[in-house]
C-alpha cells in the first residue's frame, strides 16, 4: 500500500532531499509567522534561535509545482505518482510538501479544512538526542522517528513542538545550514471511507487551486 511504499523508499526520498539541501538547489519558504512561535515563549526569542516553520511544495492545493518536482525531486515525485494511488490528487484539499521546523519552534494549534483526507508525516530528518518534541492531535502526542510514517486526521485540532537536539552532535543533517532541523514529508491521502465517485465529485466541487 501507500504507507508501505513510503516506508520502503524512505532512504531514497531522504537522500534526494538532503542532496538538494546540501547543494542549495532547493529553498524552504517560511510560512506566515502568525502560525508558529518560539517553543519557550515570546520572551525567549532574543536569547535563543529564532523559530521558523518553512516548506518546499511538490503539490500545493492540488496544483503540481512543476519546476520544483522535475528539477529537484523527480525520484520522490515518481514514487508518489506510481506507488501511492490513494494520494489526494485532482482536488484543492490535497498537498504534498517538505515541512521543516527549526529548533525551538512551536506550530500553534490549528485544524485542517476538511475530514475527507488523512495527513501523513514521513519523518526524514529527526536529530538524535531530541527531547520535548512531539506532534499533538487532540489529546494524543507522538514523537517523530525517521522512516516511520504517522497518519492522522488533521481536521482535529493539532499542533507541533520541536525543541531541538540537546547538543551539537545530534544533527541528522550534515549541512551546517540545516543542522538540528526537523524535516518531514507531508502527504495528503483520500480518506479510506470515500468511494471513487466521492473523490471525483469532490474534485469537481473543489478543483485544484480552490
Amino acid at each position: 500500500g501507500d504507507i508501505e511504499a513510503l516506508t520502503t523508499h524512505f532512504s531514497v526520498i531522504r537522500e534526494e532531499l538532503l542532496s538538494a539541501i546540501q547543494t542549495n538547489t532547493a529553498t524552504f519558504h517560511p510560512f506566515d509567522d502568525a502560525v508558529y512561535e518560539h517553543a519557550n515563549g515570546k520572551e525567549q526569542k532574543q536569547q535563543e534561535q529564532q523559530a521558523e516553520w518553512s516548506s518546499i511544495y511538490l503539490y500545493r492545493q492540488g496544483i503540481k509545482q512543476v519546476d520544483t518536482r522535475k528539477k529537484y525531486f523527480s525520484i520522490t515525485t515518481n514514487i508518489l505518482e506510481t506507488m501511492c494511488p490513494h494520494r489526494m490528487g485532482g482536488c484543492g484539499f490535497g498537498s504534498v510538501y517538505f515541512s521543516k521546523l527549526k529548533q525551538n519552534t512551536k506550530v500553534v494549534e490549528h485544524c485542517g479544512p476538511t475530514n475527507v483526507r488523512l495527513r501523513c508525516h514521513l519523518p526524514l530528518a529527526v536529530p538524535n538526542k531530541t527531547s520535548g518534541s512531539y506532534l499533538r492531535v487532540g489529546e494524543h502526542c507522538v514523537s517523530w522517528e525517521e522512516g516511520k510514517p504517522i497518519l492522522f486526521d488533521d481536521s482535529f485540532l493539532h499542533s507541533a513542538v520541536y525543541a531541538g537536539c540537546n547538543d551539537s552532535d545530534g544533527s541528522a543533517i550534515s549541512s551546517d545550514q540545516s543542522s538540528g532541523d526537523r524535516i518531514v514529508l507531508i502527504i495528503d491521502f483520500w480518506h479510506p471511507s470515500l468511494s471513487v465517485a466521492d473523490r471525483t465529485a469532490l474534485g469537481v466541487l473543489y478543483p485544484p487551486g480552490s
